[in-house]
């Protein structure tokens, strides 16, 4: 059988990784970008070139969008003469894979149905996770939702996309999932930040502390990820801090609207938005570190990957220190994550849980105690197994940089959780 035809905008990093893999993988593949150099780079690749949105969508079976947000996916649809809604054929199929917030699917809906009288395109709601290297080789984790008959249809071009293929329920699940992610994902990444800051600001081997997190309890996918950018002073956007700062403003944006408390996501926003101030917008993430260290010692991280890795502390603060630190945020926000999971709805526990371990808002806190958690399913750090020592070890972490004056909000947040928990107990 032939493969089924695809439109696609949104050529960017992760955006044009996804749809070369469908070019690489096979599939005839329309890209529209309003930058034109990516445009060129997926020509190049084997894909066709579109001149607008309408172009892109006309006779093809499915289109994806992967532009950056609900403002742009609106304006792809629906804005002018030459957008999408003009030129998809009738019950053609429209994939949205950008994060959006949840309600955004419905109100999508409800337009194409009402204000344009297009009740038979099919809308599928399937956000991706992984990155760019996934993008690329076609291994992304992608929460799709809608109804089961579509997804079907679309399985073939989610498999392409995918390693991970989750079916999530009705429509906005999938969105909801991935916001749920984001917010782990969120916080992990500005940990990072805060951890190996800590490390260079007391002249630790930086290199070694990184290799000792990585065979300790305060691992995470993004830690892994993002402190060897730190390392070489290789500030290359491979995910830009614009990006995380708008998934952190739907994660907080969602909770503020469902009263829903994320102290730790809060803090890992207002951090983001420091770092906006800071003039890091469209750098790397892990360039935040720099929010940590003197104005004029950016590069300390890899400065300090030649310092004396036999120097067991400083400060009395230690590779375990940083470790510890580490460990407590991670807690703390993964028992913030679950708990969001819980009382947004719709989104079954244990499912949650065995996405979160394979995608990038993993850690290793995650999986060694939501796991020990599930049965329960009470999302507080007081009936969490464990919690007091960790509490215990992230407190005299934080004591120990107030000592130095090192500015630890991640870690002084999830504390105030560990003392809530306590008071909860008694």
């Amino acid at each position: 059988m032939s493969k089924p035809t695809v439109g696609f905008a949104g050529l960017g990093a992760m955006g044009g990784g996804m749809a070369k893999n469908l070019v690489k993988n096979g599939f005839s593949v329309k890209g529209f970008d309003v930058f034109q150099p990516l445009v060129d780079s997926f020509v190049e690749a084997g894909g066709k070139a579109a001149k607008s949105p309408k172009e892109a969508a006309t006779d093809v079976d499915f289109f994806v969008s992967m532009v950056a947000n609900a403002a742009q996916n609106s304006s792809l649809l629906f804005d002018g003469e030459d957008c999408v809604v003009k030129g998809l054929g009738k019950g053609k199929t429209f994939i949205l894979c950008s994060t959006t917030p949840p309600a955004f699917l419905h109100e999508l809906r409800k337009r194409l149905d009402s204000e344009f009288n297009r009740p038979d395109v099919k809308l599928l709601d399937c956000p991706v996770s992984g990155g760019t290297l996934r993008a690329g080789d076609g291994s992304l984790s992608i929460f799709s939702s809608g109804p089961d008959d579509h997804l079907d249809e679309a399985k073939a071009v989610l498999e392409c996309m995918s390693g991970n293929l989750y079916r999530m329920g009705g429509i906005s699940n999938g969105t909801k999932t991935k916001t749920i992610h984001q917010l782990l994902a969120g916080t992990n990444i500005i940990t990072a930040s805060e951890a190996m800051g800590l490390a260079a600001t007391v002249g630790l081997n930086t290199q070694a502390v990184m290799e000792h997190v990585q065979q300790s309890d305060g691992d995470s996918f993004m830690f892994s990820n993002r402190t060897p950018h730190m390392l070489k002073n290789d500030w290359t956007a491979l995910s830009a801090l614009g990006i995380i700062l708008k998934d952190t403003t739907i994660v907080t944006d969602t909770a503020r609207a469902e009263s829903i408390p994320c102290p730790l996501s809060n803090t890992a926003h207002y951090t983001y938005l420091q770092g906006v101030q800071a003039g890091l917008l469209k750098d790397d993430d892990a360039k935040l570190v720099q929010l940590y260290l003197p104005s004029s010692q950016g590069d300390l991280v890899h400065k300090m990957t030649t310092a004396d890795a036999k120097m067991n502390s400083n400060h009395q603060i230690s590779k375990e220190t940083v470790n510890d630190l580490l460990c407590g945020i991670h807690l703390a926000a993964s028992v913030e994550g679950m708990y969001f999971c819980h009382k947004l709805g719709g989104i079954e526990s244990k499912l949650m849980y065995e996405i979160i371990v394979k995608a990038a808002g993993w850690n290793r806190m995650f999986e060694k105690y939501i796991a020990k958690m599930l049965e329960k399913g009470s999302w507080t750090l007081a009936d969490c197994p464990g919690a007091d020592e960790v509490g215990k070890r992230l407190g005299e972490a934080v004591k120990k940089c107030e000592a130095i004056g090192f500015p630890c909000p991640m870690a002084s947040a999830a504390l105030q959780q560990f003392h809530f928990a306590g008071l909860a107990r008694k």
